[in-house]
């Protein structure tokens, strides 16, 4: 692969490190500030805005984590990738709306699960069991549980990237020219997130530790195994079934949304050399606010009429979907018939205006409120300090 670099990503990313240097001299000025620390997240904890919750949080450990897996994404390695990527504009391939999502600073933000890592990191602190503690800096985490923050970034990345690759056949995508555009997208893909991964798999060698290793190669084959669960169109979009209920989107959840966040909480726990039992919490901890995101990451499509108008597509096994079919078993025979596995015509509108008619949005909102306070309770386990209040701030700004 040619190491040339092209002028645009050669600027940007020299954007993002000066940004990323004077981002640092900030925190360090601001960290000598003890008296104002307080009164900053007293501020912070009447709004729980999302944004501001995030960057206190950051403020915090030190780090813009924001940019965790965009800077590997800019390596000289990945330029020439990366210039294909103009290639794609128009075509609609999934990959762009993912790297627009890299950069989006907003409550959609993807990368945030690393910061949630450093701050409990920094919440729970370091026991003498800790073999690195002499690299504990100013923020509070050792080098190795920022490195294992930029491996769940990297991870969670690199899936979502996988996930939008598409299935192109002569039947689904008859112009040939859309075809040979959506399969260099489909090669993008596979190369940005195998890079990822790849990046990840190396991070996490070098943090030596097997435990950790294995905790954290659970939540990969757990992503995997949750792409095979339930039916799909020939598109590979989830379909409904009579079966779903809680217990089944909670079990694919916990596979595609909780186990990352969790074992990395887990394993940030274990490089400090805290004890199982607490380690256990800290699973626990991660695992319901990684379920409280998928519940609001779902509810959007029926709470946020900006961004979805009416028609918008959204997933037939989503939380609020479930819920509504639970009480009309008889419809889902009709609405798989007009489906007829492809759902790219299918009437999204009136199965929306089915669901807000009863109580399916509510009940979702309750399960958010369920995973969010059992997150809140687990964190009273780590003390009280700035990081669990960040902490906090966070799960409230999920729960709206």
């Amino acid at each position: 692969m040619s190491r040339k670099l092209i002028p645009g990503a050669c600027c940007f990313r020299h954007l993002v490190c000066n940004f990323e240097t004077k981002y640092a001299r900030t925190l360090a000025s601001q960290a000598s500030v003890g008296a104002s620390t307080s009164a900053t997240w007293s501020a912070s904890s009447k709004t729980h805005d999302w944004n501001r919750a995030v960057l206190d949080g950051e403020k915090l450990v030190g780090h813009p984590t924001t940019f965790f897996s965009l800077r590997c994404l800019l390596s000289e390695e990945f330029t020439s990738v990366a210039m294909n990527l103009r290639r794609l504009v128009g075509t609609d391939h999934p990959i762009l709306k993912t790297a627009k999502r890299l950069v989006y600073h907003g409550r959609t933000n993807m990368q945030t699960r690393g910061l949630i890592v450093l701050l409990l990191s920094k919440a729970a602190g370091h026991t003498s069991a800790c073999t690195d503690i002499n690299s504990v800096g100013e923020a509070g985490v050792t080098t190795r549980q920022q490195t294992l923050a930029e491996i769940t970034e990297m991870i969670h990345t690199s899936h979502l990237i996988h996930r939008g690759i598409l299935n192109i056949s002569p039947t689904v995508v008859p112009d040939e020219n859309s075809r040979e555009d959506l399969q260099l997208g489909n090669k993008i893909s596979i190369l940005s997130g195998d890079y990822l991964l790849a990046n990840a798999c190396k991070g996490l060698a070098d943090l030596r530790n097997c435990k950790v290793v294995d905790l954290i190669s659970k939540a990969i084959a757990d992503f995997m195994q949750a792409e095979f669960l339930g039916e799909h169109d020939k598109h590979g979009n989830p379909l409904p079934v009579k079966e779903m209920n809680l217990s089944t989107w909670e079990e694919k959840s916990v596979l595609s949304a909780g186990s990352l966040l969790a074992n990395s909480c887990k394993s940030t726990l274990e490089l400090a050399g805290f004890d199982e039992e607490l380690q256990r919490k800290a699973f626990e901890f991660g695992e319901n606010v990684g379920l409280a995101w998928q519940v609001y990451s779902e509810l959007l499509p029926f709470v946020d009429n900006m961004s979805y108008p009416a028609g918008s597509k959204f997933d037939l096994t989503s939380i609020p979907v479930i819920f509504h079919l639970e009480k009309n078993q008889s419809k889902v025979e009709s609405l798989r018939e007009e489906i007829n596995e492809d759902v790219s015509s299918f009437d999204y509108e009136s199965l929306h205006k089915s669901i807000m008619a009863d109580d399916s949005v509510q009940k979702s909102k309750d399960l958010l409120n369920h995973y969010s306070q059992q997150a809140e309770n687990l964190l009273s386990l780590f003390g009280s300090s700035a990081a669990t209040k960040a902490l906090s701030n966070i799960i409230c700004s999920i729960r709206g």
